[in-house]
C-alpha cells in the first residue's frame, strides 16, 4: 500500500472517533436556506426557524436589485430592499441592535450576483447606505457570492462586504480578511449522491475541502449538495460548516433534535453467556417469564446493542421472531389492547383492559395457572394500573380508570403487583386490599420477604433509570426469590414502561438507558434459565413507539444518532425473542395473541 493511501486510512480513523463530537457542535445557526426567496415566505421562513444563513440571487435592474432565480422571473414587487433589508434592519431595530433575540444568534446574507456583478454591487453599496443599523452590525454578516471582483480588488469595497471564497484559489492575507466562507460544487467534487455514505476517496476529497478551510480559518458550504436527513448526516460527519437546504421546516427539525437524538453511553456492562443446554428442547416448562419492553422493536433494540459497544442479552437469544400488533379496531394499537393479546389470546379495542371488544371480562394468565396450583408476579417501571400490568389483572374499557383497575387487584388470582405509584389508591381500595389480606408496601425496600398476596407501590419504580438506580433488577430478584419457590411452577411478567417513555418524547437517551437497565434484568432471568432448566424467557414490546430510525453510530465507541418520525405509536411489528424450552415457537411471523397461545402450549395447558 502507498504511503499516501496509509495516511488516509490513519486519518479516516481518527476522523472517526471524533463523529460523535461533531453532531453536538451543530444547530440551526447552521443551517442555510438556499436560494431563500423560491420559499413561499421569503426571509421570515427562514428567519424564525433561527437559521444562520440566508441566500438571494439578485440582478442589476433600473437602479435596484431585483430577486429572482432567472431572468424570466424578475418582478418590480421582489426586491433586495424589500424582501430582505428592510426585514433584517426591522428586526436589529426591534431587537435593540441585534438580529436575533438571542444575542448570541448571527445572520449570514449571501447575496448572489447573476449578472453584471460591478453594476450590482455599485448599487448594492448605494442601497445600504441607508442601512447603518446592517452595515456595522456585527451580527450580520454580508457575503458575495455568484459574480464576484477578483481578490485584489477586495478593498475597493467597504469593509461590511465580505466575499465568497473559492477553493482552489490563494489569498494575499489582506484579501483573506475579506472572505466571509468558502464554497464548493458538490457534484464537481465527488459522484456521492446522498445515500449511503461516500466511498473513501469521496470522503477524503470533502474532508481534505474541509480541512483546508478550517485551516483558513473559515467556514465552508457545498453548493449543489444532496438535501435531505442522510445527505446531512454524512456533512456533518465531515465537518462541514453550513448545510444547504430547501426543506426549512424539515432541517429545522432535524438540528433542533440533535441532542435528543444523540446518546454516547458512559455504562458499558458485560452480558451473559447462555449455556443453550435446554434452549430450544421440545419439553413442559414449569416457569415462564415475559418481558415486555413497552414501545420497542428492532431499531430501539439495535440502538441500545450499538450503545453498549456490540452486546445485548436478548440478542444471545437464538429463537426470534416477528408479533403483528395491530388491535382489535385499529391498525395502530396502544399498550392496553396490546397486552391484553399477550394476557388473554384475544384482540381487543384500544384502550380496554383485560375485555374483550365488548368489554366482557376475560381470563388471564394469571387466574388460569392459579387453578393449577402456579403463582404469578407483576412488575413495571410504570403506575401499577398502567396498561401492561392492568392487562394481567384488571378487567375495564378504560385504561385510565385507575381507581376500579387497582381494585380489581383484590380479585385476582396474582400473588405479586409490584410498580410506581398511582392515583387509584382510594380509602375504598385501602379496605378492599385489608379484607383480602394483601400486604400493601410503600417501597420496596421495605419489604423484607413476601409471605402473603402482595402489592407494593413505590414512587422509586416511576423514576428514570439514572434516579431508581438497580430498582427493576432488586423487584426482579425479590419476585424470583419468592416464586421459584412454588413447587407447581409460576409466571411472571416484567415491564419497561419508560422505553415507551423515551419514544414518545423522542429522547433516545432515556429510551437506550431504559432498554439497557431492563436488558440487564434479561440477563438476569436467562442465567435463572440456565439454573433452573424447566423456564422459558420470553421477551416481547406490545408495539413500536416513535418510528425510530438510526442515522449513524459506533459500535465500538458506544454512540448512536437516531431520528424519531412520530411522538406516538406506529403498527411496525415487535421483535420476540426466547430462550429455554419450547423457545423455537416463538419464531416467524405471528398474530400477538399467539404470545398467550404458545405460553399456555409451553405449560401444557390447553385452551
Amino acid at each position: 500500500m502507498k504511503l499516501s493511501k496509509i495516511l488516509a486510512v490513519i486519518a479516516l480513523a481518527v476522523f472517526s472517533q471524533n463523529q460523535a463530537q461533531n453532531y453536538l457542535n451543530y444547530n440551526v445557526g447552521n443551517a442555510h436556506s438556499h436560494n431563500d426567496y423560491m420559499q413561499e415566505i421569503p426571509f421570515w421562513q427562514a428567519y424564525y426557524a433561527n437559521f444562520g444563513s440566508i441566500e438571494a440571487d439578485v440582478y442589476p435592474v433600473k437602479g435596484k436589485l431585483w430577486v429572482a432565480h432567472t431572468e424570466k422571473e424578475l418582478s418590480s414587487d421582489r426586491t433586495l430592499e424589500n424582501l430582505y433589508l428592510d426585514n433584517i434592519s426591522k428586526q436589529i431595530k426591534l431587537n435593540k441592535g441585534n438580529i436575533y433575540h438571542d444575542t448570541n444568534k448571527k445572520l449570514q446574507l449571501l447575496i448572489d450576483i447573476k449578472q453584471d456583478y460591478k453594476t450590482a454591487l455599485n448599487i448594492l453599496v448605494n442601497t445600504l447606505k441607508k442601512y447603518p443599523e446592517i452595515t456595522g452590525n456585527s451580527g450580520v454578516k454580508i457575503v458575495i457570492t455568484g459574480g464576484r471582483p477578483q481578490p485584489a480588488d477586495f478593498k475597493n469595497y467597504p469593509d461590511y462586504l465580505y466575499f465568497d471564497g473559492d477553493l482552489d484559489k490563494n489569498y494575499s492575507a489582506d484579501q483573506l480578511k475579506r472572505i466571509g466562507m468558502l464554497s464548493a460544487d458538490l457534484p464537481g467534487l465527488v459522484k456521492w449522491n446522498g445515500k449511503g455514505i461516500p466511498r473513501d476517496e469521496e470522503t477524503e476529497k470533502i474532508k481534505q475541502a474541509v480541512e483546508k478551510a478550517h485551516a483558513l480559518q473559515k467556514p465552508i458550504r457545498f453548493y449543489g449538495a444532496p438535501d435531505f436527513p442522510n445527505a446531512w448526516v454524512n456533512l456533518m460527519d465531515l465537518g462541514v460548516d453550513y448545510i444547504n437546504t430547501d426543506h426549512i421546516p424539515d432541517l429545522k427539525k432535524f438540528m433542533n433534535a440533535i441532542p435528543k437524538n444523540f446518546y454516547k453511553n458512559t455504562k458499558e456492562y458485560p452480558v451473559y453467556s447462555p449455556t443453550y443446554k435446554t434452549d430450544g428442547i421440545s419439553k413442559k416448562v414449569k416457569n415462564i417469564i415475559l418481558f415486555i419492553p413497552d414501545g420497542t422493536s428492532l431499531p430501539q433494540y439495535y440502538a441500545a446493542f450499538t450503545a453498549n459497544k456490540g452486546k445485548l442479552n436478548v440478542f444471545n437469544m437464538k429463537s426470534t421472531g416477528l408479533s403483528k400488533t395491530n388491535s382489535s379496531n385499529a391498525y395502530i394499537t396502544d399498550s392496553a389492547p396490546g397486552s391484553t393479546a399477550f394476557a388473554t389470546g384475544v384482540k381487543t379495542n384500544n384502550t380496554f383492559v383485560g375485555v374483550d371488544h365488548m368489554g366482557k371480562a376475560l381470563a388471564q394468565i394469571p387466574d388460569i395457572i392459579a387453578e393449577r396450583g402456579m403463582v404469578s408476579g407483576l412488575i413495571s417501571t410504570g403506575d401499577v394500573t398502567d396498561a401492561t400490568p392492568a392487562d394481567f389483572y384488571a378487567h375495564s374499557d378504560n385504561r385510565n380508570s385507575s381507581e376500579p383497575i387497582l381494585k380489581d387487584f383484590a380479585a385476582s388470582k396474582t400473588k405479586i403487583l409490584i410498580g410506581g405509584p398511582t392515583s387509584g389508591l382510594s380509602q375504598e381500595n385501602l379496605l378492599k386490599f385489608k379484607e383480602s389480606k394483601i400486604d400493601l408496601y410503600q417501597d420496596l425496600k421495605s419489604v423484607n420477604k413476601i409471605a402473603n398476596r402482595t402489592l407494593v407501590i413505590d414512587p422509586l419504580a416511576s423514576q428514570r433509570v439514572s434516579q431508581r438506580g438497580n430498582w427493576l433488577a432488586d423487584a426482579f430478584d425479590l419476585t424470583l426469590n419468592n416464586l421459584k419457590d412454588n413447587t407447581k411452577g409460576f409466571f411472571m411478567m416484567v415491564e419497561a414502561s419508560q422505553t415507551d417513555g423515551g419514544g414518545h418524547s423522542n429522547n433516545i437517551e432515556q429510551l437506550v438507558t431504559e432498554l439497557l437497565d431492563f436488558d440487564h434484568v434479561v440477563g438476569k432471568a436467562m442465567k435463572f434459565a440456565d439454573e433452573n432448566k424447566e423456564t422459558l424467557v420470553i421477551v416481547v414490546g406490545d408495539h413500536e413507539t416513535g418510528g425510530l430510525t438510526l442515522l449513524d453510530g459506533s459500535l465500538k465507541d458506544g454512540w448512536i444518532f437516531g431520528n424519531f418520525s412520530t411522538n406516538d405509536h406506529t403498527s411496525i411489528p415487535s421483535s420476540v425473542f426466547a430462550y429455554g424450552p419450547n423457545s423455537k415457537a416463538f419464531t416467524g411471523l405471528f398474530e400477538n395473541t399467539e404470545i398467550f397461545t404458545k405460553i399456555m402450549e409451553a405449560y401444557g395447558i390447553r385452551k
